[in-house]
Order: C-alpha cells, then structure tokens, then sequence
C-alpha cells in the first residue's frame, strides 16, 4: 500500500550554528507544522516547503530546574503545546497567528533585470503564516510525569511515576499555577482497578498473574476514541489496555486486560480506523490485537516478525511503532537499526534490512538506519526518521533527522479503485500509472495451441520462399513481464502551489482520465490529449473541499466535498470533455459529511457522517448533464461503532444464493450491500418482497479482510460473482460460487423437482497464500498485480550524500489460478475445477498454471516426514490428465524439481518409458526429447541412447531439424563407458522403501576391506570396470595388441583399468552418421532436395563429400523427367509438362519478364567455379569463366545479333545465338521470355546446384541447371563431362538431355521448351565426342597418350570450335604456332584431338604459361575449400 521512493534525505531542523541533535518531532493534527524538539529549544516548522516558522530557546533556569526536553505533544486546535520534560515536568506553549494574515516570505525581485523572475513557477504561491511562540506555564506533580497525550479537543491524559492517571483540561493548565496539588485532581490509581486475564481457548485454566508492583508504572500511553481505551506499557515490561465504561475516566469505572503471551513490551501504538492495538516486545517481534465486541476483551490477530535477512536476535527491541494517518500502514524500527513498513494485517510492504549498502556496511554492527523516533507527515507522504548518533562519536554538525518519501496506492484513500484494471499510485505531488489492461491488448488475439491440436510452429522452415530464417512465436509467457514502465505525471504547478498535497485520485475504467483533488478544488487528466483541466475561476476551486472520495461514471467525475462557500455538504458531478466550472457541474446537497461513495452500474452509494447509506440512480440526460436521484436510505449505526469506521462498501448484485446465468445477466438492480467494518466483510442482503436491504440480515463473511474487489458478471470466466478478499498476513481468500455438476445444473434451471441429493452449500470460501500485495487483480487473466520495492546503491562512500540506497518500485505479478485448483480439488470439488480450468484454458500461460499446480503438491507430498494417507497428487495428475499438456506438464514439472522427487512422481504418473511412447503417438517430439533428459537419469545409458536413436528418427522424416540437432548433440554427450553401466543416480523413495533399511544401507561400509576382515578372503565377481585378461600366450597377446595403445588408467584401488573412450566415441559418432546418411538417400532418391539442403545447414552434414560417394548409386537418376516432376511439387511450382492450357506462363510466380539466361549472371558472380574430377579431386576449368563471362555479356545485348568479343588471354565459346545460327534454331520470343524463379529459392537452388556441381553429381546438377534455365551451368557440366573422357558419363547426359526434349516437346506447353531449344547445340556435341572418342578407341595412337591430358586438352578443343570467320584455333596450337581449319577438323576430329594432346605433352612449359594467362580472374575470386561450403547455411 506504501512504498519509498528516492534517497532517506538528511534535513536539519536544529536551530541555526546550535546542536543539530532532535529528541522528538511531531505533527499537529492536520499534519501541515512540525514541532521539533531539542535539548534546548523548541521549534514550528511548515510541512511544504520545509521551513521555520518560529523558534523558542529555554532559559538556564529553566533548564537546570526542569531538565531537557523529551517530548512534546499538540493540542488538536493546533494553538498550544504541551513539552514533557526529563525532571518529569510539563512546559505549556501558546502558537499566536498574526492577524493581518501576511505570510512569512517576502518575494521581492531584485533591481538587476537579468535576475527577474520571468515565469510565475518561480514564486512560491503558498501563504505561510506568521506565528509566534511564547511559554504559558510549567506544570509539575507530586509525582514525576512519565508520558503525556491526548485524549480529547480539551483534555489531556497524564501518567505519573505513583502509577497514576491525570486527566486534565488544556484550559487547567492555562490558569494553575507553578505547581499544581494532586487532591484538587481527578485520579486515576490503577493499582486499585481490577485487571482481567482473557482465557486462551487452549487453555484449561486461568493463569495467574501477579498485581503489579510498588515500583510499576506507565512507561507508554496511546488512546483512541474509536475503542474508548488506552494501550499501554508498564515498566515492567508488561502490557495492558485499559478502558472505561464511559468517557469520564474515573477509577470506579475502570477496568484493565492484562495482554496475553506479551512479558516483554517496549512501546504501544493504536489503530484508530481498524480498532487495533500493537505492542512491540524486545523479542523483535510485535503482537497485534483486535477488539472483541462481544466480551470487550482482546483478541489476537497476527504477529509481525522480520525473518529474512536477519540473523535471530540481531535486530534487538522495538523501540517505535508508528501507524499511518489513514491507518494503512505500520512502521516499525528497532533498537540495533532497521525500518519496516507492515500492512494493516501483517503483511510486510518493505524492509531496509534487505536493501544494498554496500560491501563496507555491516548491518549487524553499524547499521546506517539506527532510528530513535519515527513521525508521519502529511498525509502520509513523508516519513521523519531520528537517528541514534553512536555516544563515542558525537557528529554535532550533521543533523540526525530523516526525511523518507512514499507513494501510496489510491485504495488507501479511495477504496472505490478496486473496479479498475489499473495500478495507480499517487505521490504527493505526481502520480504513478500503470495500465495493467496493456497485458490484453498486447495478446489480443493470441491464443494458445496444444501439440494434439496438430497447429503449432512445428513447420518452422516451410514457408513462402522463407530463408532459414525460423518463425519464431511471440513467448506468451512473457506476458507477465509486460507494462513493467510506470507513466508518471506531474501535477500542474498552478494547482500544486496552493492545493498540496494530493488527497485523492481517481481513474476511469477504460484508462483515458485521471482525476486528483488536493487540499481544495479538482483538476483533471486527458491521457488522450495528454493536458490537464483546471478551474478557470480560482475562487470556484478555493469555494469546496473534497473530503468523501472521488469516482469516474460515463465521462463525469463524482465526489462528495463540503462548500465552504455555503457550509455545505454536497455530491458534486463534472462532465469530463466541458471545461471545470460550476455552471457544467450538478450539485446535490447531502444532509452529512460524506465518509466514502462507490458506483456499481448506474447506481451510486454514498456513505455520510451520521450513518446512514443513501442509493442514488444516475441516468444522463445530455452529453454533459446528469440526473441523480435517491433510491434508498439505510441505516447502518447498528452495525458499527462509528461510521468513521467503514473503510469501504459497494453495492451488487452479488447474493448468497447462485442465480442462473441468464437471470444475472438481467438483473441490473443491485440486491447487496457489502461493508467493510474495521477489517469484517458484511453483507447485507436484501429481504424478499421488500426493496430495501435490512442490516438485521448482515452476515459476517470473513475478518481481517483490508482490500475487497467484486469479480461481476464475467462471460468467459467461471469464476464470476466472486469476493476476493486480501488479509494480509492470512493471504487472499475468494468467496466463490460451487457450479453443480452438468445435469444437475440443467434440472434447476428448467424447475425440475427430480435434483440430485448432494445437500451442497452454495458458495465456499477458499484461501491462499500471495508473495506480493494485491492492488489490481484481473479476473479474466486470473493474474494479480501488484508493487515490490527495491533499493540500488549509487554511491559507496561514507560521507556523500548517495551513500544510503535509491529506493525504487517494480510492477510484479503472481497467477493464482492454480491455487484455486488445488484448494477446489482437495474438497472434492472437481467438477467446479475443471469448469474453471475450461474457462481459462485459451490463456497463454494455463500449461504453466498446471505446472505450478503439480509442482507444489509434489514438493509438499514428497518431502513430507510423515505418511499422507489422503494424497492429493493422483487427484492432481488425474485432473491434469483431462488437458491435453498433460505429458508436457509433467516432464517440465520434473525437470524443475530434484532428482529426488521423480521416483515419487513416476510412480503415479507413469513410467518414462511409457510417457515418452505416449509422446511419440501423438506427435508431441519436443516433449519426448525433454523426456530422455529423465531417462538419462533414471535409467542404463543404452536406454537412454536407443530412445534418443529412436526419436531422431523420427525427428527427420518429419523435418525437425532443430530437434534433430540437439538429438545428436545428446547423443555424443552421452559417456561411451557408461552405455552398460547401470544408473547410479536412481533415488529411492523414502515412500517405497522402507526407511530402517535406507539408513542401515548408509551406515554399512561398502569397502571390501571390511568383508575380507570380517569374513576371510572371498571369491569376487569379475566387474565391469576391470581389466578381461586373456587365456592365450603371452607372445601371442603381445602380437596381438602390437598395434593398438590401449591408454591405460590407475583406478583408487590400484587396478588399471583399460579406457578405450576415442574408439567407441569414434563408433558412436559413426552410427549417428549411418542415420543421418540413410537419411539423406531417402531424401536423395525421393527428389527432396530442399530438405536435403535444410539438413546439410543443420546438422553439420557434410554433403559434398557424401554426394561424391553417392555419385553412382543414390545421386543416379533414371527418370530425369520425373526427377524435374517432383521437384516442381516439392517447391509449389507449376507443373513444367501441363497440358494445354490458354496463357501457359500464366501461373507462374513474378510478373517481371527476363532473359532465359538472366540467370546465369547470378551463377557466374557467385565464385563456385570448380568442378569435381571423377576421382574426387577439384580442378580448376581455365577456360569456363571466360567463356561465361562473355555468354553473359553477349545474352545482355538488346540486339538477336552474335556479337563477337575477344579478349586476350581468353578463348571464345558457343552462345545460344550462335547456335541458332549454326544449326538454324527459331529464336521466337518464348525462347527467351520465361518468369524467373522467386529471388530466395532461386538462391536455394543455385546453392545446391554448386554442391552437386562439386560433388560430380551431374545427373541431379543437369536437372537443377535446367529448373533454373541456366545455359552456363550446363556448358560447365558438359564441358566437365567431356574432360572426363567417360563415354558413360557423354551417353547418360545426352539421354538426358533427349528425354527432357522429347518431354517438353511432346507438351506444347511446357515452361522449358524455348530453353531446351537451346540446349540442342549440347546434344549435338555430346554426339560428336562419343563418336570421336568411339573413332580414338581404334587408333594405334591411343595408348601412348595419358587420359586425363587428353581429357583436358579435348574439352579445350571442343569448346573452342568456330570464330566468326569460321576458322577454328585451338589453344595449345596457338601457342605453337600451328593453325587448324575447320574444314580439317570435321573430317578427321580424331587427329585433331590427338595431336592438340601430343602438342601439349611436348610443351608443358607452353601449355602452363596459356593456362596462366587464361585465368586472371580466377586469381581475383579465388575457389573456397569444398569442407568450408558444406557448413555454410543458405541465404
């Protein structure tokens, strides 16, 4: 509810060059001047800005007759003080204000213009009175006074030393004299009063306690009207409350309760508002109490004890408690240093001994926070701290009063909030927002999908021509991570100046406006516009005061406030969009004070002074006019001490009873009233037939209760028309309906009289514990929000002024859907659970919310010491078991949990095995793979490794390659050595086994040692682990062993022990490899390509050098039509053989029209230029990129023509159009206008078709070349081809060829039929070359050349076959000299070749230097190593 913000400033208060050392603060009862008290002086500060007022010093008589002062209290007029002072005497001052009403500050600009003040911010507005303080009397006893406070406007309650009451008028005072007689008093003697002892329920008899003593007195007094008592702290250390049958205070009318289980008090502090007594005790802890209305006595409530981040007994007494002025909150300081902030029922908001000061402060020793005194400042905004200056090292200079900032949530002051989604916190002057309806709007329309749903991102690489980049999901998870930032607003100087602080805040249900009021008047925030709205008349704002909360209703803002103008009370409503002025607002006068108002639909309820609840029905009658109209009045003094005592109340439609679904959502009229009296929850219901609700029918639905949200009529969730109550400490309870079971529930509502006898109670109230407190909780998200603070140190050094903590806030959140589940379950009440889990089952984080559920009852039941014969667990899984997460919820639960804990949990769940055969059914592989890290460690590694071998399967063939890549990472973690060890890690549990033989197992020494004392020397089986020696020769082991090392190993024992770890590594690695290469020929001869190609990226799989090896079995193709086929369904493309249709390009993707050898620029630039010779080894092709190079230039002409190019160094090559030209093919225009391939796959492919290239496949390296139409990879194939000099190899590429013709001749439609035009100058002299190399078997000449030149210098022939003049220069015979004509080529193309290898054979010099000269630009984009381009991943 509070939380710090900022540094704890140091702020003096001393006077002036004086000791800076403050004995007390306190503030007047409006909170608005400080009194602070020293030894010698006392002194009036103003609150905002911190300045002094007046000072008033003590004389040295006075000094050394009455001693220093110690505390000093306010009359609640603030017009007089009363200071207690050491000797035991009390010093009367009289504050006088000036009657001219100037203030204080003189704002006078000086002469120079350059120092003027421009802007009106720089003035200050607020008008600080002038006081000043003079000394009435001194006032001293019989008995020396021992504390003093007050209990009244006019009276004032002294203890004295004889264990004595005074009650005295502040106007006795005035006129006694020096000395005032005990007789002419009216006296309290408390030894005289009886004192009762409050019997504890556990109790059999009373216990006897002694009366207090001569020497006894009342060390520690606080009263409160609202309990009509005192709580107070005797000497002795004991604790009692003290009360009186009426207000006169007299001994006959007196009685006390001694407080129970406290022996130890130090200090007393009351709760006005929630009626309760806190007694801090030197055991650190402190002991809160309630009031019982029925017998008067106490009765316990909760315990505050700081257990985190304190060692037991370090913090010391409690030597202040101090409640905050709306009673929300208590601080607690102790003696050895620390502050913590506690909620109204125990629960703990902050604690300093959990922030960070630093490596050089020891929290123990020298705590840096040893306060003294603690006093609240206005509103609760500030904290005065007092600290303890160590007596050896007196600072004189250095203040020792602290000044700590907070924001505190707007429930504090305005309850009403709690129907809004929104965080909004308020500061004194600024505001805190944050919006918690952004965790829906961020996730809207994201919904959860289940792996049995079949829809997930399990098809992470298909895509629309997607790169290997994955889908990657938003984590919906995340969601509680979310709107984490705080927006924060400023209030506008001209409202700030004249109406700190902020009283009450208010926002709207959509988050759209905001609205504060201060000390008079209202303004307003547009989060739309971002502005704020203020009176435009000042006086209008000055005219009213809001004193009963602030609400938003349909664009107006509603208050209650008090006219000063009319002395008035009054409901005031202001349309938000019309600019703030009375003549838009509507008045409605009210008969009292307005305490508190809340809204529920259309109605209004007001709560006033005089007790009585009024409902209002608003309807509007414009866009900026309202109509309000009382329903109802109900009084409610009876059931309340004092209205001042509701903290909140609503009105609803909630009622005992469940109503059915169709009836609720009609029913506008709400039918309950629900109040929050001093922490009890009432509901008053209304009675039938009658229109008012009557108080005789309040109930008491729960106690201790300090913050209450309603969860109407929600739709998508079950839980609608719940109470959720927080208590503090007790934690969050719901007040939920029981939803009947299906059959049931239709029977009741169509009236039938035929119901089942399950005599169930309607609603139930469930409980459970919250790590954070509640400000904001979302019913349809089951999520709460709420605030923790935290501190970060900025500076280390011991005198700067950053050496204490930065204390900042942070937005947290907590699911508590899953204690609802449990608690439902564990009443049997299954039915509801699972109507409830259906309701949420669409959230993002539900598997979660059954992980958590699981995991809690797991560590609960399985590290519980004592049998459980109800276990709840199989109810869980059995519930868990009706979603379908059910097996990803238990292997995530058991891999968060200890080892353990897993045989306890398997054994109700089911076995690993099981589950993971289960996993594998319904196809949920990422759940199987997170069940092998459980079987790795509950059974033998070869368990473990065949399931893994079988999930990785699996994994490939349905193209989970990131799943496949952490299987066979798995898979070579796994120890070689551990494949046939059994499992050492298995626990047994404490549950199964029976625990005498457990321990007598730990005691036993399993040394064998020990068996060889006790029982003699044993046979032993031979163990895995030591060394198999052989019954053969020794010469004959030593031969054997010769050529393998075995590494050797010394065990504990002394054994060696033989390791063979690199072999079996080595063998594991090789099936892992068999699987991924079976694998790849299942992709290979299915025509998978692109799957080939993701699982070359993934896996690490070398797939060149795999496809070499596969060259002639798999990577054959027979078929190559079919082959291109089913590539064209692989990809979605187009069938390339369709049958006759109108517009035949028309379906295919890409509207821009291109070359058909366009693409071959791409392949020409990328820099894969070598191929792969038949022996595996690359070479380089001198001529090929030249000869590409000017295909290309020569295909980018805008002109049919051939254009000829030479370039030194370089040797001409066929073109398409000059193959037209040779052998008269038509060049229509679908021979050169084809639709490219989409830029990303035709990437791909390109990538995948060097790797073929490399590897020698030529026959799927034909077939890609022509997907792609690319003319230039095919004359790199069949110019490789030919070098190989394989008449195989010549007649496989020219069958191919003259299939894919005849295919794409034979459909007229055919994607590919200009460009396999084109490729018939191929076939062609695929055809001479087998026939010349048929000629050359037969020649005499043919054994006397080696092959592989010959190879080399035949594709060098044929590629340079026709210039433009028809003459035909081969490249080894330029360098000779020698020319050759065409017409000696065609008749006799054998000698041709053999004499070009003869020429080259003779001058290898010669042939070196042309291949130099003919390859530059290989030298610029030099060939990667194949190994390197395997791994790369595609573009």
């Amino acid at each position: 509810m509070y939380f710090p913000v900022g540094w704890p400033k140091r702020v003096g208060l001393a006077l002036p060059g004086e000791n800076a050392s403050i004995r007390h603060i306190c503030c007047d009862a409006v909170k608005i001047l400080v009194a602070a008290v020293g030894d010698e002086f006392l002194g009036i500060w103003y609150a905002n800005p911190l300045i002094p007022i007046a000072y008033f010093r003590r004389t040295e008589d006075s000094l050394r007759q009455y001693g220093s002062n110690q505390l000093i209290v306010w009359k609640p007029d603030s017009r007089q003080l009363a200071l207690l002072t050491a000797s035991g005497a009390l010093l009367l001052y009289q504050l006088d204000f000036d009657a001219n009403g100037s203030g204080i500050l003189l704002q006078v600009d000086p002469p120079a213009a350059s120092l003027k003040r421009d802007s009106a911010e720089l003035f200050i507005k607020e008008n600080i009175p002038r006081l000043s303080l003079r000394e009435l009397c001194s006032v001293t006893l019989g008995s020396v006074i021992t504390t003093v406070c007050c209990i009244s406007l006019s009276e004032l309650l002294l203890a004295t030393q004889s264990c004595e009451l005074l009650r005295l008028q502040w106007t006795q005072l005035e006129h006694a004299e020096n000395e005032l007689e005990l007789p002419a008093l009216a006296a309290i003697k408390l030894r005289d009063i009886p004192f009762y002892v409050q019997q504890q329920p556990q109790q059999a008899s009373a216990r006897n306690v002694p009366p207090l003593s001569r020497d006894s007195y009342v060390a520690s007094l606080e009263y409160s009207p609202f309990i009509g008592g005192c709580a107070a702290v005797f000497s002795d250390r004991r604790a009692a409350f003290l009360i009186a049958n009426h207000l006169r205070f007299e001994t006959d009318h007196m009685h006390g309760f001694w407080v129970p289980d406290v022996e130890d008090a130090s200090v007393c502090s009351v709760n006005h508002k929630f009626r309760l007594l806190a007694y801090g005790q030197e055991s650190s802890a402190v002991n809160v109490y309630a009031i019982d209305d029925a017998t008067g006595g106490l009765e316990f409530s909760h315990r505050l004890m700081l257990t985190e981040n304190v060692l037991p007994g370090s913090l010391g007494a409690v030597n202040e408690l101090k409640w905050s002025p709306d009673g929300c909150v208590l601080a607690v300081s102790w003696t050895n240093g620390g502050l913590s902030l506690w909620s109204t029922f125990g629960a703990l908001l902050m604690s300093t001994l959990s922030w960070d000061f630093g490596l050089n402060v020891d929290l123990v020793r020298q705590n840096p926070l040893k306060l003294r005194r603690l006093e609240w400042s206005t509103e609760g905004y500030q904290l005065f701290m007092l600290t303890q200056q160590p007596p050896e090292k007196p600072e004189k200079d250095k203040s020792n009063v602290l000044q700590l900032q907070f924001v505190k949530s707007a429930l504090s002051m305005n309850p009403c909030m709690t129907t809004n989604p929104h965080i909004l916190l308020q500061g004194d002057d600024c505001l805190y927002l944050n919006q918690g309806n952004n965790l829906e709007l961020s996730y809207a329309g994201s919904q959860a999908t289940f792996p049995s749903s079949g829809v997930g991102s399990d098809d992470a690489v298909s895509g629309d021509g997607d790169c290997l980049e994955l889908k990657q999901r938003p984590h919906m998870g995340s969601i509680l991570t979310e709107s984490k930032y705080w927006t924060v607003l400023q209030l506008p100087l001209n409202y700030a100046a004249t109406n700190w602080p902020i009283r009450y805040a208010a926002i709207d249900p959509d988050g759209l406006h905001l609205a504060v009021a201060g000390r008079t008047g209202l303004a307003h925030y547009s989060l739309v516009t971002r502005r704020w709205k203020l009176f435009g008349n000042e006086s209008q704002e000055k005219d009213f005061v809001v004193s009963g909360g602030l609400l938003w209703w349909h664009g107006f803002v509603v208050m209650g406030c008090y006219s000063l103008l009319d002395r008035t009370d009054e409901l005031r409503c202001y349309p938000a969009d019309c600019k703030l002025d009375n003549q838009f607002g509507h008045k409605l006068q009210v008969r009292a004070p307005v305490i508190s108002l809340n809204s529920f639909r259309n109605q209004l309820i007001v709560l006033t002074a005089d007790g009585i609840v009024s409902l209002f029905n608003m309807s509007k009658k414009s866009a900026y006019a309202l109509d309000v109209e009382c329903a109802y009045e109900l009084d409610v003094k009876s059931i309340c001490i004092h209205p001042a005592c509701i903290v909140s109340l609503t009105v609803t439609n909630l009622k005992n009873e469940l109503k059915p679904q169709g009836q609720q959502q009609g029913g506008e009229q709400a039918e309950t009233i629900i109040v929050n009296v001093c922490g009890r929850i009432l509901m008053i219901q209304r009675d039938a037939g009658e229109q008012v609700p009557n108080t005789l029918l309040a109930t008491c639905l729960a106690s201790c209760v300090e913050v209450f949200w309603l969860s109407h009529s929600l739709e998508r969730c079950a839980m609608r028309d719940c109470l959720w109550l927080y208590s503090g400490a007790h934690g969050m309870r719901v007040w939920l309906p029981i939803l009947p079971p299906g059959r049931e529930r239709r029977e009741g509502e169509q009236g039938s009289a035929q119901r089942l006898h399950s005599f169930m109670s309607k609603r139930i109230m469930l409980g459970f514990p919250l790590k954070l407190y509640p400000l904001v909780v979302l019913f349809d998200n089951v999520i709460v929000l709420g605030v923790e603070n935290e501190s970060t140190l900025y500076a280390n050094e011991q005198g700067s002024h950053f050496s204490l903590p930065f204390a900042v806030m942070e937005r947290k959140s907590q699911i508590y859907l899953h204690m609802v589940l449990r608690q439902l379950i564990k009443r049997n009440l299954g039915y509801s659970a699972w109507e409830i889990a259906q309701s949420c089952r669409s959230l993002p984080y539900f598997p979660h919310a059954l992980e958590l559920l699981l995991h809690e009852v797991l560590e609960e039941e399985a590290t519980s010491k004592q049998p459980i014969p109800d276990a709840q667990l199989p109810s869980i899984l059995d519930f868990i078991r009706e979603f379908p997460v059910y097996l990803e919820t238990i292997v995530q639960c058991a891999r968060k949990t200890e080892i353990a804990l897993w045989p306890y949990l398997f054994s109700m769940a089911g076995k690993p095995k099981d589950l993971f055969q289960m996993c594998l059914q319904s196809e949920q592989l990422d759940t199987a793979a997170s069940y092998l890290i459980i079987l790795q460690n509950l059974e033998p590694s070869v368990v473990s490794k065949q399931y893994a071998t079988m999930l990785l399967d699996i994994a490939l063939q349905q193209r989970k390659w990131e799943l496949a890549k952490d299987l066979i990472r798995f898979l070579k973690a796994i120890d070689p050595n551990e494949i046939d060890s059994p499992r050492s890690s298995m626990v047994v549990n404490v549950k199964i086994a029976p625990p005498p033989q457990v321990n007598t197992q730990q005691q036993v020494n399993q040394n064998a040692d020990a068996f060889n004392m006790v029982l003699g020397p044993i046979a032993r089986e031979r163990s895995f682990s030591t060394t198999v020696t052989s019954n053969l020769p020794k010469d004959k082991q030593l031969a054997g062993t010769a050529g393998v090392a075995p590494v050797m190993e010394t065990t504990s024992s002394g054994a060696p022990t033989v390791v063979r770890r690199r072999s079996t590594k080595q063998r594991e690695t090789f099936c892992i490899d068999l699987i991924l290469q079976r694998h790849a020929r299942q992709l290979l001869q299915n025509h998978k390509l692109m799957d080939l190609g993701y699982m070359c990226a993934y896996l690490d799989f070398h797939l060149v050098s795999w496809l070499s090896q596969e060259s002639e079995r798999a990577a054959k193709l027979d078929d190559f039509a079919g082959a291109l086929q089913a590539l064209h369904v692989e990809l979605q493309l187009p069938s390339p053989f369709p049958t006759p249709v109108k517009d035949d390009f028309a379906q295919l993707p890409g509207s821009v029209r291109q070359t058909g050898g366009g693409g071959s620029s791409q392949t020409s630039e990328s820099g894969y230029f070598s191929l792969a010779t038949p022996n595996g080894a690359a070479t380089q092709s001198p001529q090929l990129q030249p000869s590409i190079r000017e295909e290309e230039e020569e295909l980018q002409q805008p002109s049919s023509l051939p254009v000829l190019k030479t370039r030194s160094g370089s040797q001409l090559s066929f073109d398409n159009f000059r193959y037209r030209r040779l052998y008269s093919l038509p060049a229509s225009e679908d021979d050169v206008a084809v639709d490219p391939l989409p830029g990303k796959l035709s990437i791909k492919l390109r990538y995948l078709l060097q790797l073929f290239i490399e590897a020698n496949c030529t026959d799927y390296a034909l077939v890609l070349s022509i997907l792609l139409q690319d003319a230039a990879s095919i004359s790199r194939i069949v110019n490789g081809i030919i070098r190989s000099e394989s008449v195989h190899s010549c007649r496989r590429t020219e069958t191919a060829l003259k299939q894919l013709s005849q295919s794409t001749f034979e459909h007229s439609g055919s994607l590919y039929r200009g460009f396999v035009l084109t490729l018939q100058p191929h076939v062609y002299l695929l055809e001479q070359y087998i026939q010349s190399l048929g000629d050359a078997a037969c020649s005499p000449l043919q054994d006397a050349s080696p092959g592989d030149e010959q190879g080399v210098d035949t594709a060098t022939g044929l590629h340079e076959l026709e210039d433009e003049e028809g003459e035909f220069v081969p490249k080894s015979q330029q360098a000779n000299g020698n020319q050759w004509t065409v017409s000696d080529l065609r008749p006799n193309h054998q000698r041709l070749t053999r004499h070009a290898s003869l020429e080259s054979n003779g001058n290898p010099a010669v042939v070196s230097g042309s291949s130099a000269q003919s390859t530059p630009t290989q030298r610029q984009l030099p060939r990667q190593n194949s190994r390197d381009r395997e791994g790369c991943h595609l573009m």
